[in-house]
């Protein structure tokens, strides 16, 4: 099953937002894009949400760097054996 896509916001600002409207909405509203619940049932995906979320916090010195993005992304690549075509015959 898979749900209709909509874009991030959708319900908060119009088809094709500007600048303004996003910037009020994720800087000032402080909102954050909703994820599915099934996101969290296999564990490859689950780590993904995991670090977007703490990418996502709203102090700019407690999210996530760049590097350690990047290291957390090529150590889940090595432990999983991860693979496209394996993600979605297990999803």
């Amino acid at each position: 099953i898979v749900e209709e896509y909509r874009p991030p916001f959708f319900d908060l600002v119009p088809s094709d937002p500007s600048f303004e409207e996003m910037k009020k909405v994720v800087c000032v509203d402080q909102q954050r894009p909703s994820l599915h619940n099934r996101l969290h049932s296999h564990p490859i995906l689950s780590t993904i949400v995991k670090i977007m979320k703490e990418c996502w916090y709203q102090n700019p010195t407690a999210r996530l760097t760049a590097l350690r993005v990047k290291k957390t992304l090529s150590k889940l690549d090595v432990e999983a054996d991860f693979c496209i075509e394996k993600l979605k015959c297990d999803i």
